[in-house]
């Protein structure tokens, strides 16, 4: 397919991942702060923090196994409706993750209250779909120059992803630029159109590349230690 050809049809195709389904927590005003947050994990209590716009900050907590099946689904530009008992639900993004140095669990997290009306500019993650010919044949293989994109949208209209289809890639002089993702009309991209987003690399230059790694990586020699430099 000509380059030009292939640039229009990407434009049309310009998938992407609306935000559709409806996600909600229940979560609890919580009086345990400090160290003693590390009782409330043991027995599966995530400790939270709610603030944002208009929204003072709330120490909360909710059970962690809610949380995780949640922020599977929803990730980080999903809408959560956030039910505090004795008050209005809180429209929501996760916005903060702290996790554990060495087993990754999540320690406690941070949600940032939105203004359903009023437009906000967030990260929202690539997703390459289809394959390249030149991938299929292992003659290639896809650089994913940038994994994000600047998404500026309401709250509800902003996609949980933004879906980039390479088939189209069939030389490797061809290359996908941000101005080739074409938002819906209900969101726009904030990114510089001219950057690169995604393109292909040699199979065969990454392979070299990497067996000069190996060969180049040769072993530290430790001097053993002289009587002279025992005395």
């Amino acid at each position: 397919m000509p380059l030009a050809q292939w640039r229009r049809y990407l434009q049309l195709k310009g998938a992407t991942n609306p935000m559709s389904d409806n996600y909600t927590l229940d979560l609890e005003q919580r009086t345990v702060i400090g160290k003693k947050v590390s009782s409330l994990r043991r027995a599966g209590i995530l400790p939270a923090t709610v603030y944002g716009k208009g929204v003072a900050p709330i120490s909360v907590q909710l059970n962690a196994r809610a949380f995780n099946e949640v922020l599977r689904k929803a990730g980080r530009t999903s809408l959560i409706s956030l039910n505090i008992a004795g008050q209005k639900p809180i429209s929501a993004f996760i916005h903060v993750l702290q996790r554990h140095p060495v087993t990754r669990d999540i320690l406690h997290v941070d949600f940032r209250a939105v203004n359903l009306t009023e437009e906000l500019t967030v990260e929202v993650p690539v997703h390459v779909v289809g394959e390249s010919p030149l991938v299929k044949r292992g003659d290639a293989l896809v650089n994913i120059v940038l994994n994000t994109l600047q998404v500026r949208a309401l709250p509800a209209n902003l996609p949980h992803s933004i879906e980039v289809d390479v088939s189209g890639l069939d030389e490797f002089d061809k290359s996908i630029y941000v101005r080739d993702v074409v938002p819906s009309g209900s969101w726009t991209i904030e990114t510089d159109g001219d950057e690169l987003l995604i393109n292909l690399t040699s199979a065969t230059v990454e392979e070299a590349a990497e067996e000069e790694a190996d060969t180049s990586a040769e072993p530290e020699l430790v001097r053993e230690k002289r009587e002279e430099d025992e005395e």
